[in-house]
């Protein structure tokens, strides 16, 4: 990017300042960011290396290092999106309206255990957990309820399901759309439908084999956008964040996420589509956590990335398909249960990462995570606090405005040869589904958490307040608790909606997809049937796993 002229004078001049300032001390302990990358001193011209329009170039142009869109939020600003979910549908829908009339910009619908893992109110082993860790959806009545007043024409709803139950709740969603007027093909919204976040990022309950839970999350791409039923859906959201929550380092998330990304791709290429057919809907969820400029640095990495795996490996021939865009999550894992308020203080600077990472979407975390699920309280000022770096920084007046800095472009460049080199490891062993069952990314995942407790014990990562100037825990913040009634709520939906259904005929929809299950084809035309007739999550997911049986995952610990 320089005159090697230049780069000889500068070459010059820093030898005799480091010669000069030779003896100046230094703080003990390691110069390294959270993925272990050693840190030199000082950044200088020396360390950039390329051709400026090939390496980074401008907003909006290939690869895109800079920003997907040519003016990013001098046009439009991030989508304000705050998970919410808990007690029952209806109290959900109450705490969507309350965000939307404080300025949120996209619904996200995260369930309960329950939903999750496929699992009915009414089954013993898992009643306890209804409503307790996100909304219960268990069948199209709560979809209705959920939703209730609620402009889905308008705004973006996610949906934080995965593979094994996202055709069950999704198509219940799509069916209460029809149900209620709405053209299906123009609603906007997301599946989390990860392969990853149901295995390594949650430990499964009663779940099928990687290879099957491939194929559905592929089942439902393939039914949504290639097959153009929901083309402005995005049917799957890799959602690096869940994983990087268990330990990893931002190397690993990115290789990770593009590991997995590529397996669903081949898959679905292997059914005869071709890229473009589906690529530009795939979403992708990714973590803001603690090191500031590594964290930015891997976002700007990350949309170089896709850039080469979409042209060199792929070759899409869309230029819409090449820009990498994402939605980020501040850490949870960042966040402490002693002096919570001191999270609010985390959380808005990884929004600051987030922000000038260039993200199209952002879940900003609250103050009270790491002790409960979020209050009306938390929860509104985890909004403001995105509402301050929009409307009250003045960051969003220029793009990209840490490109240019020889540490950052240095370090842009290393995360990014780090994780061509992950992906190759990950690749070795397989696809994604084969990385799990072999317990690979049970092992990685393993030895990250390791490292991190380490670093932690010995105080070279610090937590304040856990590891440094240590309180106890926090005895008075409120906690939110969750409708204890929930349970019986929701077990009487399910009554009352067995009670009305045509169960004959549904049972003759549960036989057909027996039988698709057992030809391994796509599940979603028998799924939109099944639910639209009354089928429970538990009744669908309980065929998959008397047909496919149930996973035992290798774990690693």
């Amino acid at each position: 990017m320089w005159e090697k002229e230049y780069l000889e004078k500068i070459s010059k001049a820093k030898l005799e300042w480091e010669e000069k300032f030779k003896n100046s001390k230094e703080r003990d302990g390691k110069f390294e960011t959270d993925s272990e990358i050693p840190i030199k001193r000082l950044y200088t011209p020396l360390d950039v290396k390329g051709d400026y329009l090939d390496k980074v170039n401008f907003p909006g142009r290939a690869p895109y290092t800079r920003g997907i869109y040519p003016t990013m939020y001098r046009g439009r600003v991030w989508t304000m999106r705050l998970f919410s979910g808990h007690g029952t549908p209806e109290e959900t829908n109450k705490r969507w309206k309350f965000l939307y009339d404080n300025g949120e910009t996209g619904f996200s619908a995260a369930v309960d255990a329950l939903t999750f893992n496929g699992i009915d109110p009414t089954n013993p082993d898992g009643s306890p957990e209804v409503g307790t860790s996100g909304v219960p959806l268990y069948c199209i009545d709560s979809l209705f309820a959920l939703t209730e007043d609620i402009p889905i024409d308008k705004i973006s709803v996610a949906l934080v399901v995965e593979p094994f139950t996202s055709a069950p709740v999704c198509s219940m969603y799509f069916n209460m759309a029809k149900m209620r007027g709405y053209d299906i093909k123009n609603l906007v919204g997301t599946t989390q439908n990860d392969i990853l976040t149901m295995t390594v990022g949650y430990i499964p309950y009663k779940n099928v084999a990687p290879n099957h839970l491939l194929r559905l999350a592929c089942d439902f791409i393939e039914w949504t956008v290639a097959m153009k039923n929901v083309p402005k859906w995005h049917p799957i959201n890799f959602t690096g964040y869940n994983y990087r929550e268990g330990g990893i380092d931002a190397v690993q998330e990115l290789g990770f996420v593009f590991a997995s990304a590529c397996s669903h791709i081949d898959n679905l290429i292997e059914r005869g589509w071709k890229v473009d057919d589906f690529v530009g809907r795939l979403a992708f969820h990714l973590a803001a956590h603690k090191d500031f400029f590594e964290e930015i640095a891997k976002f700007r990495a990350a949309r170089r990335i896709w850039y080469k795996l979409m042209t060199d490996r792929y070759e899409s021939k869309d230029e819409r398909n090449h820009g990498f865009r994402f939605h980020i999550q501040t850490a949870g894992s960042s966040l402490t249960a002693q002096t919570p308020l001191v999270n609010i203080i985390r959380t808005a600077i990884q929004g600051l990462e987030a922000t000038i990472g260039g993200c199209q979407s952002l879940h900003t975390n609250s103050y009270d995570e790491a002790i409960c699920l979020p209050s009306e309280e938390a929860a509104l000022i985890a909004l403001r606090t995105q509402q301050v770096l929009s409307d009250e920084t003045r960051i969003t007046n220029t793009v990209d405005p840490l490109a240019g800095s020889y540490y950052v472009e240095w370090l842009t460049d290393e995360i990014e040869e780090r994780v061509w080199k992950y992906i190759e490891k990950i690749e070795k062993v397989g696809n994604i589904a084969k990385a799990l069952s072999t317990g690979f990314l049970y092992k990685e995942m393993r030895d990250a958490f390791h490292r991190r407790q380490a670093r932690i014990e010995k105080g070279e990562e610090i937590m304040l307040g856990v590891n440094k100037y240590a309180v106890p825990y926090d005895e008075v913040t409120d906690v939110f608790r969750t409708n204890k009634e929930a349970v019986k709520i929701e077990q009487e939906r399910i009554r009352k909606l067995k009670e009305r259904r045509d169960n004959a005929k549904l049972e003759r929809i549960l036989d057909d997809l027996r039988k698709v299950c057992e030809k391994e084809e796509n599940v979603m035309p028998v799924i939109m049937e099944a639910t639209k007739e009354g089928a429970t999550v538990g009744e669908i997911c309980d065929i998959y796993r008397e047909i496919w049986g149930i996973w035992d995952p290798p774990l690693a610990i």
